[in-house]
């Protein structure tokens, strides 16, 4: 990570520092030109999401009595912007630190990072696409930058961009019909036809992702920036389930010279079903020995009142989100040779130092 001597000694990590304020300012003209509306929520919250693989950082405040809280850094801030879609705010957007933990890995991660989130409330996921597509453009375009290198590829993301099928790319680099493998027992007959170990009773997710990360990830968006989306319903916790086929999901993920830039949902807003997902995850990340706690009462609440912030009634036909690390985002447009370039910090802070 850069810290100030860097910046001020190095004039590469100084430019890129420096081109990185001038994108997240140019973040958010994006979005305030597009009508959206910036929020801020808490960063740290008493009840974080349930995903079984991402750890959340606890941290203790103290009242004046001395009475200890346990609160943790969010992972994200969908379920509280989530609950703003249920106040009536239909189209907004938020840039933001979010925390996890074990994060430092293959230079694609850190614990703490800044993300940039937003949503349309009515949306489809189309348009979160759309939106998507728009922004990456919009950046390039106003900073002079017509194509991205990673890794020794080089894409134009001004040009032509694609967008496809789960199903497309699992025929194109693995040379099979997903439809055929949307069971545990079918992906695991697979995986081990594969060469991969596999464990009893390994859930769907594990194994989609033993051939996913190794076979077909690091092809994706090797020519042209790909949004894939339509993801097995097993994989989809806070996603509405596809009109066309309820055996996937409403969700896409954007990959450029194959790096993963961004998580969108078209968002499942039915509350019952979502405290079932939730719960499952709960269970999930028991089995899994990690640190469990109850599913926000509150974000179940505000999914039930979003039929009354003046939009369809009962379950919510049509609200598209999405995740997009920013970090990643400058380390592609400036060239940085990983996320460490990209982020400053004060050397007494770093995690990987000892004085």
């Amino acid at each position: 990570m850069s810290n100030w001597s860097d910046l001020k000694n190095n004039p590469r990590l100084r430019e890129i520092y420096t081109q990185r304020l001038k994108m997240i300012r140019l973040i958010r003209e994006f979005f305030w030109s597009a009508g959206f509306e910036e929020t801020a929520t808490p960063a740290a919250v008493r009840f974080p999401g349930q995903e079984p693989y991402l750890n959340p950082v606890p941290v203790l405040f103290h009242d004046s009595a001395g009475v200890e809280n346990k609160f943790y850094l969010q992972t994200s801030p969908e379920f509280a912007m989530k609950k703003l879609l249920a106040a009536g705010f239909g189209k907004i957007f938020q840039l933001c630190r979010c925390f996890r933990d074990f994060e430092q890995f293959g230079g694609n991660h850190n614990t703490e990072f800044t993300m940039i989130e937003w949503y349309r409330a009515p949306g489809t996921l189309e348009e979160i696409m759309d939106d998507t597509e728009k922004l990456f453009k919009y950046v390039a375009e106003k900073s002079g930058i017509g194509a991205v290198e990673h890794k020794g590829k080089k894409i134009n993301v001004v040009g032509g961009w694609e967008r496809l099928s789960m199903r497309e790319v699992w025929k194109k680099y693995v040379g099979v019909e997903l439809d055929d493998y949307l069971t545990s027992e079918k992906m695991a007959e697979l995986a081990r036809e594969r060469g991969y170990s596999v464990e009893a009773s390994e859930p769907y997710e594990d194994l989609f992702y033993k051939i996913f990360l190794n076979e077909i990830e690091t092809k994706l968006g090797l020519e042209k920036p790909v949004m894939i989306y339509d993801y097995p319903e097993q994989m989809c916790s806070l996603s509405r389930l596809s009109k066309n086929d309820p055996r996937y999901a409403e969700r896409f993920e954007l990959y450029i010279a194959g790096l993963e830039l961004a998580n969108a949902f078209g968002e499942l807003t039915d509350a019952v079903e979502q405290k079932k997902r939730l719960e499952a995850d709960k269970e999930k990340r028991k089995q899994l020995g990690k640190e469990t706690w109850p599913v926000d009462p509150d974000f179940i609440n505000a999914i039930k009142q979003i039929g009354e912030a003046g939009l369809p009634a009962g379950a919510l036909a049509e609200a598209g989100g999405i995740a997009l690390g920013v970090d990643r985002l400058v380390m592609l447009f400036t060239g940085a040779k990983d996320i460490n370039e990209v982020i400053f910090q004060a050397v007494g802070d770093q995690l990987d130092k000892t004085f």
